[in-house]
């Protein structure tokens, strides 16, 4: 059985899969996004406070940034113990990753690979995310506690006026993730063409999105990414993730997300902030959009098995490049 690691093939399979895999809804009117009550209410009780809170709820979201954090400059200072994990990573090998198998990512990358859905009822929030076919569940107003580990985590959340504020704990260490960029690191692949001369955005977008044309229309697939400059590696016991999402404007979700792991830097991690666009009907260079949720099925894995000898094998992982190289085209 062949050993090695699976982080940048895996990546590219999970995209492979995921891209082509978007729905959408129609977007509202243009109206701008109502404003809830004072988080003090415990807003997210109750059904009746389901008109009361911003409207992320129609349509479904998709982030066209960079599936990584990209930016060298978001980099901070690793810890003793991560900066010796740094120094000696080798992009293909020895990096633990969940998608073998076709199991989950984890977070924060699986809320980038595709269109994502909110839905409430009454204690809860869910985020479909399509690109992995999984579902995030966020128990409104409560205190975090312990939990077993899980690849999204245990999540609570409240509003803090027009922002949802989600924090998240007990993750299991093969989920994706990103320490940080490292230098150096040579390219084992990209997922997808980038953006035209001067940004744009993808057809099938709600207009008023960053970089895009006023009234929307055909600009492009997701910007190009680089997803082996990204250093891959286990989070410690006691990760702890917070993201801050709010409308800036009625079909734009912007979020903000700060990574706490004291096993693996200094100072907490701030990612760049990310947009999402609501998508309106319509079709777009990335697929096809319906106007609903779709479902998703992982039919790419690094795994596969031999029933005449009951057991599990390791695929080449050359020739599991070519098939997905061969895909992309």
């Amino acid at each position: 059985m062949m050993k090695y690691s699976k982080t940048a093939l895996c990546i590219t399979a999970l995209l492979a899969g995921s891209a082509f895999s978007a729905a959408q809804a129609q977007a509202p009117g243009g109206a701008p996004p109502p404003q809830p009550a004072n988080a003090s209410s415990g807003l997210g009780s109750t059904w009746g406070d389901a008109a009361k809170m911003p409207d992320v709820f129609t349509g479904m979201w998709m982030t066209f940034s960079s599936m990584i954090e990209n930016d060298e400059k978001s980099n901070v200072a690793y810890t003793p113990a991560a900066q010796k994990f740094v120094d000696a990573y080798k992009p293909k090998r020895d990096i633990p990753y969940a998608q073998e198998g076709c199991l989950p990512p984890g977070l924060p990358i699986a809320m980038r690979t595709g269109p994502i859905k909110f839905t409430y009822t009454p204690g809860l929030i869910s985020i479909y995310m399509q690109g992995v076919g999984n579902t995030r569940f966020i128990e409104m107003n409560q205190k975090l506690g312990q939990t077993s580990p899980k690849y999204y985590g245990n999540s609570v959340g409240h509003w803090e006026g027009d922002t949802l504020v989600i924090e998240s704990s007990d993750f299991l260490k093969d989920i994706s993730f990103q320490y940080g960029i490292g230098k150096g690191l040579p390219p084992e692949g990209t997922f997808g063409p980038g953006l035209p001369p001067g940004g744009g955005s993808p057809a099938g977008l709600a207009p008023g999105g960053p970089g895009g044309p006023p009234g929307g229309g055909p600009a492009g697939p997701p910007p190009e990414m680089n997803l082996s400059k990204a250093i891959w590696g286990p989070p410690g016991p006691n990760m702890r993730m917070v993201e801050r999402l709010r409308l800036v404007d009625a079909n734009t979700l912007e979020q903000q997300l700060t990574l706490y792991d004291d096993s693996v830097w200094k100072v907490p991690f701030v990612a760049q902030t990310r947009r999402f666009n609501r998508i309106v009907n319509g079709v777009s260079e990335v697929g096809p959009f319906n106007g609903k949720p779709e479902e998703w099925v992982c039919t790419v894995s690094i795994t596969s098995f031999d029933p005449a000898t009951n057991t599990y094998m390791d695929k080449d992982p050359e020739e599991m490049v070519k098939m997905l190289d061969k895909q992309g085209q």
